[in-house]
C-alpha cells in the first residue's frame, strides 16, 4: 500500500478533529459575542421602602450591584400611590456600585398604597410596595402582585467548560 503525503497540518485521518475544533471556536465565538451581554445585563436584586410620615418622605434603598455604574445602572424610579403616578425621576447614572438610596418627598394619608419600581438600563425591573399604615410605617413589604425579578441568562463560561470537555474526550 502506497502513503500519500498531505500538505496540511492535520495527521491523515476521517477530519473528525478538524470538525470538532471548528465546531468549539463557532460555540466560542457565538456565546462571547452574543451571550456576554445578557449575562452581565441584570435588574436591581432588592429594594427597601420606608416612609417618614413627620419629614414626608419616601426613602428608597436600592441594591443594584455593577462593576460600572455609569453604564449599567437604575434608569427609573417611578412612585405612585393608590395607582397614580406621583414622581418619575429619569437618572443617567447609580450613585454607588451595590447599594444606594433615593428620597422623595410626596404626601400620602393613612391605607394609602405607596408602590415603586426601580427600572435597570440594560434589562428588568423590580417593584415594591407599601402601605402606609400611620405614623409609624411597618417595614417594607413585598407586593403580591409584583413580577420577581427577571433572571439573565447563564451566559458562556458552562458552554465553553462543554466545549473543553468535548475536545479533550475526541483526543
Amino acid at each position: 500500500m502506497e502513503h500519500q503525503l498531505h500538505d496540511t497540518p492535520y495527521p491523515p485521518g476521517n477530519g473528525h478533529g478538524r470538525h470538532a475544533a471548528v465546531f468549539a471556536i463557532a460555540v466560542l465565538v457565538f456565546t462571547t459575542g452574543f451571550l456576554a451581554m445578557p449575562a452581565a445585563a441584570h435588574p436591581p436584586s432588592d429594594m427597601v421602602l420606608s416612609y417618614d410620615e413627620l419629614s414626608k418622605e419616601l426613602r428608597v434603598t436600592i441594591t443594584h450591584t455593577v462593576p460600572n455604574p455609569g453604564e449599567h445602572y437604575v434608569k427609573e424610579v417611578t412612585v405612585s400611590i393608590n395607582g397614580k403616578v406621583v414622581n418619575d425621576s429619569r437618572y443617567t447614572s447609580q450613585p454607588a456600585p451595590d447599594t444606594f438610596t433615593y428620597s422623595y418627598p410626596i404626601e400620602t394619608g393613612t391605607t394609602d398604597e405607596i408602590e415603586v419600581t426601580a427600572t435597570c438600563s440594560l434589562m428588568g425591573s423590580i417593584s415594591r410596595t407599601l402601605n402606609n399604615t400611620g405614623p409609624i410605617a411597618p417595614l417594607p413589604s413585598s407586593s403580591s402582585d409584583s413580577q420577581p425579578p427577571q433572571k439573565a441568562a447563564a451566559g458562556f463560561v458552562p458552554l465553553l467548560g462543554a466545549a473543553a470537555a468535548f475536545l479533550i474526550r475526541k483526543k
